[in-house]
């Protein structure tokens, strides 16, 4: 498996799943666990009513961190996660 070409297909496309108002919850943690699985890179978007409240970096970090997978890119409100780390040129 290619990870530097799925990268490059997640930073173009639509966002998997998006981090409303109620913030990371248990369920908002299981469902990106289950999306990890599924297909190993995902992107995440911040709504701004959180992102206005928070800096995306840390949120970005602690649920890397509660998920056990790797912060790749943050570019703006979105950023991608990786269930494996991922070498950039």
């Amino acid at each position: 498996m290619d990870f530097q070409k799925d990268f490059q297909k997640v930073l173009l496309s639509k966002p998997h799943v998006i981090l409303g108002k109620k913030g990371i919850t248990d369920e908002f943690i299981k469902h990106v666990l289950k999306l990890l699985k599924k297909y190993k890179i995902i992107k995440i978007k911040v709504l701004k009513s959180i992102a206005y409240n928070s800096n995306i970096k840390e949120i970005a970090n602690q649920i890397s961190k509660e998920t056990n997978s790797y912060l790749i890119d943050v570019r703006g409100k979105k950023f991608i996660l990786s269930k494996y780390p991922i070498k950039k040129k």
